[in-house]
């Protein structure tokens, strides 16, 4: 079985407006937004475990990560928009 996935912020200094999600595991990451919206990951790491969030000003927007196996599926806890840029 796979673990419950935890997500990662990260703050990027010189931009306020925009922070990386990070799903750091060795399974298939799925990412998703509050629409049911399937993102694409970062083509920066092979296993697109992280995305770029910007700042839309919907306080309601959420994401989550979900690592996925033959074995079973686990879903992250979401992350909201309104969390990120305070």
């Amino acid at each position: 079985r796979v673990p419950i996935p935890v997500i990662k912020m990260k703050m990027i200094e010189d931009n306020p407006d925009v922070v990386y999600l990070r799903c750091e595991y060795n399974e298939t990451i799925i990412w998703k937004n509050s629409a049911g919206k399937t993102l694409k990951g970062s083509k920066l790491n092979p296993t697109r475990e992280s995305i770029t969030v910007k700042n839309k000003g919907n306080l309601k927007n959420f994401y989550t990560c979900t690592l996925k196996n033959a074995v079973s599926e686990e879903t992250s806890d979401p992350v909201y928009e309104s969390d990120l840029f305070e």
